[in-house]
């Protein structure tokens, strides 16, 4: 098959047998077609059981390819083609080239490290953590309207893991994982540039720099204590708002795998707020006002 854009972004095609994806992600392809007319394949998606997600009742999915002349009452007879599974993350990086060039700055405006973490917290729950925080939200205080306000620190509100990049004009994100699992690392807001990827401890050596691979979610391989998965993420500040920036794996976004990125604060407050969105606030008031809620997880 031949890989022609990942999360809509363009790029110079490339030919593989196989495309690793996680949760959000999205590549297009082509698929030549082979044989005789009166052909059918089958189509096959496999979950991984090599230590990148928990073991499947049911890991393969398969999807039947008929030719225009086939028996479609017939079941395919195709076979898998054999491929190695060798670490949870996509594709390498030097294959992504995006067809339109663009360049990150040669420094970022800002840096921030983030270490995520799974441990129980004190009633013995398991949470995942970024930076010894895990995220919880709080329905009846939506930041982005905090933020509109101009109300962008919270140091009463640890738990909302914020991070206000302020007039910076890029900022550049840097994960490490020591645990085993991985994480499909989604931005809200933004197509990022993915500066560097793998596992050990990152030298700072980026991958084509003039024109890295671009996507909005991005593996974050699982590694150890010794020897961490690792992630680079860089994005231009061009789009004033409060992101989400979590893990798209349902249940770790849950458990607290989550960030909150306040982006050009000054610009936050001379957004219009939308009267529908107004009146959802109002409504949210209204009724949390007059009835317990029962927030079960995160809030995500």
């Amino acid at each position: 098959m031949t890989v022609i854009a990942n999360d809509f972004v363009p790029l110079v095609p490339y030919e593989t047998d196989v495309v690793t994806l996680g949760i959000g992600q999205r590549t297009d392809i082509l698929v030549k077609g082979t044989g005789k007319a009166t052909d059918s394949f089958w189509m096959r998606s496999n979950i991984s059981t090599s230590g990148c997600s928990i073991p499947p009742h049911q890991p393969n999915a398969l999807a039947a390819i008929y030719y225009p002349k086939a028996n479609t009452s017939a079941v395919p007879r195709s076979t898998p083609a054999p491929y190695k599974e060798t670490s949870c993350g996509n594709d390498p990086l030097e294959k992504t080239i995006p067809v339109y060039k663009t360049t990150p700055p040669k420094t970022p405006a800002t840096t921030q490290s983030f270490e995520i973490k799974l441990a129980a917290n004190e009633s013995g729950n398991t949470l995942f953590y970024v930076n010894n925080v895990s995220f919880r939200a709080n329905y009846d205080h939506p930041i982005l309207l905090l933020a509109k306000l101009g109300n962008v620190s919270y140091p009463h509100d640890p738990q909302w893991a914020v991070y206000n990049f302020g007039s910076n004009s890029s900022i550049r994100l840097v994960f490490t994982n020591p645990s085993n699992f991985a994480h499909p690392m989604h931005l809200h807001g933004h197509v990022f540039w993915v500066i560097a990827e793998g596992t050990g401890i990152w030298d700072g050596t980026t991958t084509r720099p003039e024109n890295p691979q671009r996507r909005d979610v991005q593996m974050l391989q699982g590694g150890t204590k010794d020897a961490p998965g690792y992630l680079v993420l860089e994005f231009e500040a061009d789009n004033p708002g409060v992101w989400p920036m979590h893990c798209h794996i349902a249940w770790h976004v849950s458990t607290g795998l989550y960030v909150t990125v306040i982006e050009r604060p000054d610009d936050i407050k001379k957004l219009n707020t939308p009267n529908t969105l107004a009146q959802t606030c109002r409504d949210w008031a209204d009724y949390s006002g007059h009835n317990v809620v029962e927030q079960i997880d995160s809030g995500l």
